[in-house]
């Protein structure tokens, strides 16, 4: 079945949606159903009724989100939807979060809203299109900021400039140092942790998938890509599917290629040596629950960039994801206790909630605001 191509056809199951944080089930099918399952629309379901739509309106409420501190050399985020229009510069809706601090040493442009429980050292300068909600301190003594919108400050501000066009709020203890409007309106200040790195229990996902599956419908062995030499691809139809690992050596391509309404949950770790792509087709969409590590040392081609809404990936396992120089996210990646990494410029089309971006050069994130409705088009 792995001679260089896995060919896979058909799944199975019900549908109902759900909210992440309490679970509003329509309905719940048996899994030999295959018809009915792949007869509805939307975002796969999964076996306990959630829609993985649901999952996702809550884990990607960004463009970028660290559970983590934040720390970069140059950011720059906007948004588009692409359910109207393909992505175009300067397009809004490119809101950051950080659950700590956020320290950047160049440039930062967002387009929406930053929102930092903790303190933002800011690099040479700042512009944010929306509103600043800031826990802690703000600035270095050289940085000049521009806010569109209001901002709230829960400490000191030492800056060559803050510039904001609706409201400033800061307490009246906090000390302030630079060219600051307009004059700031006394009050206290507090910051939630914007990020939400609890919303998507992975493990035991993928878990519950390990003998409620449709592998058998397609003659999907669970270890078909276990140990893989040389090139291989994995097409997969309609349905919820389920490997032990993903492991290929040498120089390699590992092509996974959705076709429907398709989820593929990973027990153990990702380790492609060569390159990797993750293709979704046309009307297709792709959830990929990934419990174990995952490691991409060469180019990683995952997704579209016309279509970044229709691949949600999920790691749950900490340690690094580096991304190298000529790989490409199209998509959204939710990795609560694991760092992305690339010592390359990286572009992204899509959300990040990571732990911590540990990025040699700076990062541009396309947000595809059309996730923030994922679970609307989930029904039977």
């Amino acid at each position: 079945m792995i001679d260089r191509t896995l060919a896979v056809a058909a799944l199975a199951a019900f549908l109902v949606c759900a909210a992440c944080a309490s679970r509003d089930v329509v309905a719940v099918g048996a899994v030999t159903d295959l018809n009915a399952y792949c007869q509805g629309t939307g975002p796969p379901v999964l076996v306990d009724g959630t829609c993985t739509g649901r999952l996702a309106e809550v884990a990607f409420g960004h463009a970028v989100c660290a559970c983590g501190d934040l720390s970069i050399a140059d950011l720059t985020t906007d948004g588009f939807d692409s359910r109207t229009a393909p992505w175009a510069p300067g397009g809004t809706g490119g809101d950051v979060g950080g659950n700590a601090g956020f320290d950047f040493a160049g440039i930062a442009s967002v387009g929406g809203a930053l929102t930092i429980a903790g303190g933002v050292e800011a690099g040479m300068s700042l512009d944010v299109l929306g509103d600043l909600d800031v826990g802690g301190a703000l600035g270095r003594p050289s940085s000049a900021i521009s806010v569109g919108g209001g901002a709230r400050i829960g400490g000191d501000v030492d800056v060559a400039s803050l510039h904001v066009a609706g409201t400033l709020t800061m307490p009246a203890s906090a000390a302030r140092h630079g060219d600051i409007s307009p004059v700031p309106i006394a009050g206290a200040v507090t910051v939630p942790a914007p990020c939400r790195c609890d919303a998507v229990a992975v493990s035991a996902i993928v878990d519950e998938h390990r003998g409620a599956n449709d592998d058998a419908a397609i003659g999907l062995a669970p270890d078909a890509l276990a140990d893989v030499h040389g090139d291989a691809t994995l097409d997969l139809p309609c349905g919820r599917f389920y490997l032990t690992r993903i492991q290929a050596s040498g120089r390699g391509r590992i092509t996974l290629r959705a076709t429907g309404r398709t989820a593929l949950f990973v027990a153990e770790n990702v380790t492609v040596d060569g390159a990797l792509d993750v293709e979704v087709a046309e009307g297709a969409e792709l959830d990929l629950f990934l419990a174990g590590s995952v490691n991409l040392p060469g180019d990683a081609i995952l997704g579209d960039p016309a279509r970044p809404r229709a691949l949600r990936i999920y790691a749950g396992a900490g340690g690094s994801i580096n991304l190298s120089a000529g790989s490409r996210l199209a998509g959204n990646l939710y990795a609560p206790v694991a760092d992305l990494a690339s010592s390359a410029p990286l572009e992204v089309f899509g959300s990040l909630l990571v732990n911590h971006l540990a990025l040699g050069a700076g990062i541009t994130v396309h947000r595809d605001r059309a996730i923030a409705s994922a679970g609307a088009a989930c029904q039977r």
